[in-house]
């Protein structure tokens, strides 16, 4: 629920935009003018709910799922037990490092972009937004790839089916 409440939180520093349109008045929420105040509001607001907050709760409920899987060992001090908790340990660590490190560069150029410190003047910058938005972007496919190859499991059962395959 909570996220629910704040996802949208951005939105709110819309102002409501009044003009005309073909001899209609028209309103809208909205910026006309990307040098208002809150333009860089907006994304500021944007950065911190949809990568600071979403980075901080990936990490406390991942966090608190590693405590979970820790206390719930009966007697599992065995060496194979703290092998899998070392190898699940690694895969949320590069799951959130993921997230965090495919994410920021887009964030960072956008609110830089809204207070007018970067600007799209060369084509290094503009290179640099595309291949930002693209590590963005990939961020939505990499954790099932990332799951499954890292996951001996995985791994084993993707051998089994390509042995049988090529028979």
């Amino acid at each position: 629920m909570l996220i629910s409440i704040v996802s949208p939180f951005p939105f709110a520093v819309f102002p409501l935009q009044k003009f005309k349109y073909h001899d209609r008045k028209i309103e809208t929420c909205g910026f006309l003018e990307k040098d208002s105040p809150s333009w860089a509001a907006f994304h500021i607001a944007f950065f911190l709910s949809s990568f600071v907050f979403l980075l901080i709760l990936n990490s406390i409920l991942y966090m608190w799922v590693l405590s979970r899987r820790g206390q719930s060992s009966v007697g599992g001090r065995s060496a194979e037990s703290k092998k899998g908790k070392n190898r699940v340990t690694r895969l949320v660590v590069i799951v959130v490092a993921a997230f965090a490190s495919l994410w920021f560069p887009i964030q960072v150029i956008l609110v830089l972009k809204s207070v007018d410190v970067f600007k799209l003047d060369t084509h290094f910058k503009i290179s640099l937004q595309i291949v930002s938005h693209v590590l963005a972007y990939t961020s939505s496919c990499i954790n099932p790839l990332l799951y499954a190859f890292l996951s001996e499991n995985f791994r084993k059962a993707f051998r089994k089916v390509g042995l049988h395959v090529r028979a």
